[in-house]
């Protein structure tokens, strides 16, 4: 594959009210700068994009854009059109074949084929594409779906040359991540998978997080920060428990957590090695009925037990 890693910042209606729709289209923000980085044969071509967009609409900056990212009405007062600076991106992607877009993040194409479709340029010309940030977080190990670049920068062991929220830096840094992701394609079929049972209930989903603590007691384990905090594998919201963690076999607790959008099963178990230290693993599921069922029926003899 040869991946066009895209990066963009865009302008917001100065408030809801005032986003533009016509004729059924909505336009959600407008692209104000547009940076991307070509990785071919696994290197980072020479020859990058990088343009400003002169807005038409939501032409006021609002200050925090403008902190963030350092532009300004002045400069994009000089920028080229959408469509020009379209028709250059697309001639560039063509250029060195790129097949699949990378970015950081889910905004960046949403936000784009929003603006093709509003201007009518279209949207089918835009290439597959995936979001890099699940497939690190993934080979980190970390237990959320969602991590700044920044972060990831420094977990990756990144130099940090360039500063944050310039759309060419930051699709240059998302480029030097993805050239230490290992698998890509394995990970963009995975990523494919969980972006499926994110909107299919009925396929399977199993996240699994393993970990090592010395205590005396598996009760102890359980308050260790690991096995306390919740994040949606899913969507990346903080997530909590209906209730507490209940002990359905020897070494083996069950919960239901929540977040904003789904209802999830976490399975812990526990085991014992040598050195006296609990080893488990953490495994989050897609809840059932009989899952619920079990869960809430061991809350109540928890309950009546304490009564």
């Amino acid at each position: 594959m040869t991946y066009i890693v895209l990066d963009m910042e865009w302008s917001q209606p100065v408030c809801k009210e005032k986003t533009l729709t016509r004729g059924g289209k909505t336009l959600p923000v407008e692209i104000i700068q547009i940076g991307a980085v070509m990785v071919k044969d696994g290197k980072i071509v020479d020859e990058i994009f990088s343009e400003y967009v002169k807005p038409i609409y939501y032409t006021i900056i609002k200050s925090r854009i403008k902190k963030l990212t350092g532009i300004n009405e002045k400069e994009l007062k000089k920028a080229d059109t959408f469509g020009n600076v379209l028709r250059r991106l697309r001639n560039w992607i063509d250029k060195y074949g790129g097949d699949t877009i990378c970015t950081w993040g889910c905004d960046d194409v949403s936000n784009l084929r929003a603006q093709c479709e509003f201007f009518g340029f279209g949207k089918e010309w835009i290439p597959p594409w995936f979001n890099l940030q699940p497939l690190v977080t993934r080979q980190l190990q970390l237990q959320r779906a969602q991590i700044s670049l920044s972060t990831a920068v420094e977990l990756m062991g990144i130099n940090e040359e360039l500063s944050y929220h310039s759309a060419i830096n930051d699709a240059y840094y998302t480029a030097l991540i993805l050239l230490g992701v290992n698998n890509i394609e394995e990970g963009i079929k995975w990523q494919k998978k969980v972006d499926y049972a994110h909107a299919n209930p009925y396929k399977q989903l199993c996240v699994t997080v393993y970990g090592k603590r010395k205590y005396t007691r598996t009760v102890s384990a359980l308050r260790s920060p690991e096995l306390r905090r919740y994040v949606c594998p899913l969507c990346g919201r903080p997530s909590t428990l209906k209730d507490k963690l209940v002990n359905i076999k020897p070494c083996s607790y069950l919960a239901v957590m929540k977040c904003a959008k789904h209802t999830l099963a976490v399975n812990i178990l526990f085991s014992k090695d040598e050195e006296g230290r609990y080893e488990w693993v953490k495994k989050i599921t897609f809840t059932d009925s009989s899952t619920e069922k079990l869960y809430q029926d061991r809350i109540r003899k928890k309950s009546a037990r304490a009564n």
